[in-house]
């Protein structure tokens, strides 16, 4: 392809060790369970579509798996550090010649009651999974960047932070299941026997209603004795409405032993529904090799899927996309990168026309700015539950009138300066051991792909972050936000209008991984984490309404103290790890009148451990 990707995962056992690994179409001619692909074409795009087979684990209670879990004590004799996998797009140098519209800045509302680091009003919410209760869950393993999954069907919140879960129970006020190791709910191996799981995201499909989560898995990556050499998209499925119960598993194998630098795995599992069918999208790099293979889409039906968890009938067809060429200019098959399904709203209308619609977007991640997003529309989604399913997937591009730009290699943002060595004991501790002094650590700002995807009231909503530089290795960044209208002809194409935009920013400040959360009237809020040189890492949001964000960014959680885990300092990670790791996504949907959110902010205390003191806030706030 001429431009190299790059995927890292690490276990740092001690201050000097690190592993580093490089780590319109048609369906519907495959038999139900092939291993047979064929190519297919529609408006000039091309790709591979076979049928796959979903295996099922098991049934497992969470509420029994809660109860039986035995807690490791962190400190630091029995801590370990495991950091998550992350990836390197080393992007060409052309970008849009649209000139980088300037942000539109929103000043900060100052809290004003005492919720964890301080709070804004208008919200209710709790403390949710720190990074001392993740390492506690899973045999003590610290684990870095905090990827942040959250769903809610208003009684109940599911918040699932890398490889720990927890379920708050909103009518009484607490805990239903305190923090659990989502390799027991998936019921696989724990990190002891080097496994790795990774990029969590669930969702409460009220048209089912039942739950669903996933998250990938990476067997022996970390075993001493065991070569890695399989993956898999693991999905778990409530047998209720109760999220308290029964869950069934079941696994897609991701390896792709026949694609370039495999055996391969799926990164950034991400979820979409419609009325029929259940969507599962991710980025495929080899576990070895510098590959990279684009996006993977995995389709079935969604009755089907809830039939085989609750026991009543086989597991659905899978299909499977692969291949897909590019719809931006000059890129080619297999420069596809992060298709976001859309979810709608817990109360939201799902698109019925042509047998059943469910849309994706994209961005253009490979120049180091554009002006174009992608919608892609998958048609004929009822024939999902067919033993031959011939859906058909569409795309098309839409202008945006503002630029999103990221730098070719990355970039990172700086943090309010401690005022004390005792806000940040690790540094403190690293310092007495090199004997030298250290800098405090810049938050990796990650890439400018889109997030999630919403549909709501006819039209989709999604979000991205921008850089201030295509050129500086350390500035502030900002959130943009897209409303796009779809349509699809009869005969199955995509069109796709721009409704609406713009940006949110603070002056001087930050906003890390936004995520817009609207109802099915527009109306939510976006969550994100703000920080900057006049803010420690803290979790806040603004109100969105029917013409945007409006009134002052809320902190819902104020961080205490700067970031201060391991991956901050080079004698943990190394010199060109690039700054400490923060979140690669936050989580929100709208439910009803209001909007769930989390997202992470830093943590001080006994709320943090040796290694880590990130936090995660989970709250409500009002729509728009």
């Amino acid at each position: 392809m001429g431009k190299p990707f790059s995927r890292r995962a690490g276990i740092v056992a001690g201050a000097a060790s690190l592993i580093m690994m490089s780590l319109m179409f048609a369906a519907g001619s495959a038999p139900a369970v092939a291993a047979s692909s064929a190519a297919a074409s529609s408006a000039g795009s091309q790709a591979t579509v076979s049928n796959l087979a979903l295996q099922r684990l098991g049934s497992r209670n969470v509420t029994q798996l809660a109860a039986t879990t035995r807690l490791t004590p962190v400190n630091r004799s029995t801590e370990k550090m495991l950091i998550g996998d992350t990836q390197n797009i080393t992007r060409n140098s052309a970008g849009s010649s649209a000139t980088l519209s300037p942000p539109t800045n929103f000043t900060v509302a100052s809290p004003t009651n005492s919720k964890p680091g301080g709070s804004s009003s208008g919200t209710s919410g709790f403390a949710g999974i720190t990074g001392a209760q993740q390492a506690s869950a899973n045999s003590a393993y610290d684990l870095e960047p905090p990827d942040q999954g959250l769903c809610s069907n208003g009684t109940y919140v599911m918040e699932v932070v890398n490889n720990a879960f927890e379920i708050y129970n909103v009518k009484n006020g607490g805990l239903a299941v305190p923090p659990t190791a989502t390799t027991s709910l998936f019921g696989v191996p724990s990190e002891n026997a080097g496994s790795f799981l990774s990029d969590p995201h669930c969702y409460y499909d009220a048209a089912s209603g039942r739950w669903f989560v996933v998250e990938l898995s990476i067997p022996n990556l970390f075993s001493t004795h065991v070569r890695a050499s399989k993956s898999y998209e693991l999905i778990a499925v409530s047998d209720s409405p109760d999220p308290t119960g029964s869950f069934t598993t079941f696994s897609i194998d991701s390896t792709d032993p026949s694609d370039a630098g495999c055996p391969c795995f799926g990164d950034y599992p991400m979820i979409g529904t419609d009325a029929n069918g259940f969507y599962l999208t991710t980025n495929e790099f080899s576990i070895y090799k510098p590959n990279f293979n684009g996006v993977q889409l995995y389709a079935m039906s969604k009755q089907e899927l809830v039939a085989a968890a609750d026991g009543t009938g086989g597991a659905p067809t899978v299909v499977h996309f692969s291949a897909l060429a590019s719809p931006f200019p000059n890129e080619t098959v297999g420069e596809t990168y992060h298709l976001s399904p859309a979810l709608v709203p817990n109360a939201g209308s799902f698109d019925n026309s042509n047998s059943g619609t469910e849309y994706f977007t994209m961005s253009d991640a490979f120049p180091v700015s554009s002006d174009l997003l992608a919608v892609y529309a998958m048609t004929n989604t009822a024939s999902l539950a067919n033993s031959n399913p011939a859906v058909q997937l569409s795309s098309t591009l839409v202008q945006l009138g503002q630029t999103y730009q990221f730098p070719e290699a990355g970039m990172a943002v700086p943090q309010k300066p401690y005022s004390s060595l005792n806000q940040v004991p690790l540094l403190q501790y690293v310092e007495s051991q090199t004997g030298s002094s250290v800098p405090e650590g810049v938050l990796q700002a990650d890439f400018d792909a889109v997030q999630e995807t919403t549909y709501a009231g006819g039209n989709l909503y999604t979000e991205l972050s921008t850089a201030s530089s295509t050129t500086a290795s350390v500035g502030t960044t900002s959130a943009q936000w897209y409303e796009l209208a779809p349509s699809v002809s009869g005969a199955g194409s995509v069109l796709a209008t721009l409704a609406h935009e713009g940006s949110v920013a603070v002056k001087g400040q930050s906003l890390l991984y936004p995520d817009l959360a609207v109802n099915s009237s527009g109306a939510g809020d976006m969550v994100f984490t703000l920080v900057g040189s006049s803010y420690y890492p803290s979790a806040a949001y603004i109100p969105f309404g029917s013409s945007g964000p409006s009134g002052k960014v809320q902190v819902a959680a104020a961080g205490a103290v700067p970031e201060d885990g391991f991956t901050c300092y080079a004698y943990y990670v190394g010199a060109n790890y690039g700054g400490c790791r923060w979140g690669d996504f936050s989580g929100a949907i709208a439910v009803g009148s209001s909007v769930w959110m989390a997202t992470e902010y830093a943590v001080t205390g006994q709320a943090r451990d040796t290694f880590t003191n990130w936090g995660t806030y989970v709250f409500q706030a009002p729509a728009g």
